[in-house]
């Protein structure tokens, strides 16, 4: 399916994390009030903190794929799906001279 000339872009784990960083604070937020009020909210730091690694896995299993005719998405951790996008549907890429 690839060939020489494609080029295969994936989102690098520093994005990711950056992406979920609200939801690690939210979840430390969470952790302190534990400590201060009642130990439960523990079960939603954990919450939290499940659905921030969610997040991140989804975001590093999204693939794309650009050949010379087509772009190609894969995203998806259980179930992938891919898309396909023929270069001559893209409209308006403009391409500024150095």
């Amino acid at each position: 399916m690839t060939t020489n000339n494609d080029i295969s872009l994936r989102p690098a784990i520093s994005f990711a994390v950056l992406k979920i960083s609200h939801f690690i604070l939210l979840s430390l937020a969470f952790l302190v009030l534990a400590w201060y009020s009642s130990p439960y909210f523990i079960f939603f730091s954990l919450a939290v903190l499940g659905f921030a690694w969610y997040r991140l896995l989804w975001i590093r299993s999204n693939r794309y794929l650009i050949g010379t005719e087509t772009i190609r998405t894969s995203t998806g951790i259980f179930f992938k799906r891919t898309d396909e996008l023929e270069m001559y549907r893209i409209k308006g890429a403009h391409v500024a001279a150095a």
